[in-house]
Parts: C-alpha cells; sequence; structure tokens
C-alpha cells in the first residue's frame, strides 16, 4: 500500500478497455467518434478497480467519450470514490481519418498520409486538431486535476494518444517520439507529480507494483 504524502501527487494513469470495432485486429482511428468498450473490457477494468484499492484512490477522471468515462465510472464504482469526465481528455481529434483503418486512409487519403507523417506536429488533417492544439486543452486540464488533489492519489482513464502525450512531457522526450512508447487497453502507468517536477514509476503495465 503506498502512504499518502502531502507533497506528492500520484496519478494512476489508464488508458481505455478494447473497442467494439476493433476486435476484427483492426486499428482504428477513432478520435472524437464515440465508441462503446466490450464485455470483457468492462471485466478487465473492473480487476483494474480491485488492484488499485490498496492504493487509497480518492477520486476517478476521465473523458466524456463513454469508451473512457465507462470504464472510470466502473473504477470509481468498485472503488466508492467521485468521478468527473471532460471533454479536455478526449482522444486526439482525427478530422476525416475517424472510424478508418490505417490502409482505409491510405486508399482513401493518400496525400493526407504522406504529409501527417513528414510533419506529426504540424500538420492539420482536415476536421482535426494540431497535436500544438491537443496539448492546450490536455495539460491544463491535468495540471489542475494535479493542483487540486495534492497529496492523493487519483485515477485518469484517458486514451492512447493523449496518455502518450502525457508520458512525453512526464519523461522529457521531445513529440517527435510519441510513437515509441505504448499504450495497451486497460494499461496502468503512474506519474508521481512533486512540487518540482515528476517521476515516472509505472508504464504501460497490467497491474501496479
Amino acid at each position: 500500500m503506498t502512504e499518502p504524502n502531502a507533497d506528492i501527487t500520484t496519478v494512476f494513469l489508464l488508458r481505455h478497455g478494447q473497442t467494439v470495432n476493433t476486435v476484427d485486429g483492426n486499428y482504428r482511428y477513432n478520435g472524437h467518434i464515440d465508441v462503446l468498450t466490450t464485455p470483457e473490457a468492462e471485466a478487465l477494468m473492473a480487476r483494474r478497480a480491485r488492484q488499485l484499492a490498496p492504493f487509497s484512490v480518492t477520486h476517478a477522471y476521465s473523458s466524456d467519450l463513454t469508451r473512457s468515462s465507462s470504464g472510470a465510472a466502473i473504477i470509481a464504482r468498485e472503488l466508492g470514490i467521485p468521478h468527473a469526465a471532460s471533454a479536455m481528455l478526449r482522444e486526439f481529434g482525427m478530422g476525416r481519418w475517424e472510424g478508418l483503418t490505417f490502409n482505409e486512409v491510405r486508399r482513401q487519403y493518400p496525400e493526407d498520409v504522406e504529409r501527417k507523417f513528414a510533419d506529426f506536429i504540424n500538420y492539420r488533417i482536415p476536421g482535426s486538431e494540431t497535436i500544438g492544439e491537443i496539448q492546450q486543452r490536455v495539460f491544463p486540464a491535468l495540471d489542475d486535476i494535479v493542483r487540486r488533489h495534492r497529496g492523493e492519489v487519483i485515477v485518469i482513464v484517458a486514451h492512447g494518444g493523449v496518455n502518450m502525450l502525457i508520458l512525453c512531457r512526464a519523461l522529457g522526450l521531445p513529440l517527435e517520439n510519441i510513437f515509441r512508447l505504448k499504450q495497451d487497453f486497460c494499461c496502468i502507468n503512474r506519474i508521481d507529480y512533486h512540487p518540482d517536477g515528476c517521476r515516472v514509476a509505472l508504464m504501460n503495465a497490467p497491474c501496479p507494483q
């Protein structure tokens, strides 16, 4: 069990569970599309809650998209804690790529693919967000949560892209390295936020250690 520390906020950062439109094994750019998770994912999220129970978690937060908020709601129910959802923690908006597999995107929008992967940070897929715009909503929301829960242990259930963005900042990695990180469905990361910085204690793990 982790003893509370008045100067440290511990964030257990989870990715949502598998979505119903990826059970065929194909990755899809779901972005802001509201997609349900599978019954297996819901059961796994309940298991994550039981694994987190010894850590005296006080609050759960999530994106307002169902695949994220439903997982956080399960954890909140299991642990008997409040849950709040925010649009600021949504996955990267992917514009006209949303709902498509990579192969479908490559066939339909080959110029998008070339330009996006040549300049991932700045290129805007039509209808999407740039990485800078995503940072401008995610980081203030995260920082506000951490500030309001100083000395507590909290859970945030978000998305693969958002989690990698948060981890890049915590690790001091240039954003060009974002895809060197991995976020499996229902994985757990742990970041301890100190007054003068932070420490990543766990990444992409099936359970806290």
